[in-house]
């Protein structure tokens, strides 16, 4: 996989993620969840774990391709840090998906 590739990937991978939680916030208001269909009700379950991945892969998208500083991404508040255990999971992985593409490449 080139590093275009993995950029779009991951892109594409942050779309479905920003869908699924566009779908399942309204869904925490009792009188709406009453009325929504299987596929709502799952990202409504989901919410928080989507909401929570996301934040993580943007801020290691941000880092792993454009370089840019933690400050410039988000400034969160004392308690709220991301997780350092799974941004580097995440960067870990990426990178592993790139050294493959190298290595099919030799």
């Amino acid at each position: 996989m080139t590093f275009k590739e993995l950029k779009n990937k991951i892109k594409e991978e942050q779309k479905t993620l920003a869908h699924q939680i566009k779908i399942g916030k309204p869904l925490r208001k009792p009188r709406i969840y009453q009325e929504a269909d299987a596929d709502a009700i799952t990202a409504s379950h989901n919410l928080e774990w989507n909401q929570k991945e996301y934040r993580h892969i943007h801020i290691m998208y941000c880092q792993f391709f454009n370089n840019t500083p933690y400050t410039s991404i988000e400034q969160p508040r004392d308690g709220n840090k991301p997780s350092s255990y799974m941004l580097n999971s995440i960067k870990t992985e990426w990178e592993g998906l790139l050294d493959e593409a190298l290595r099919d490449c030799a």
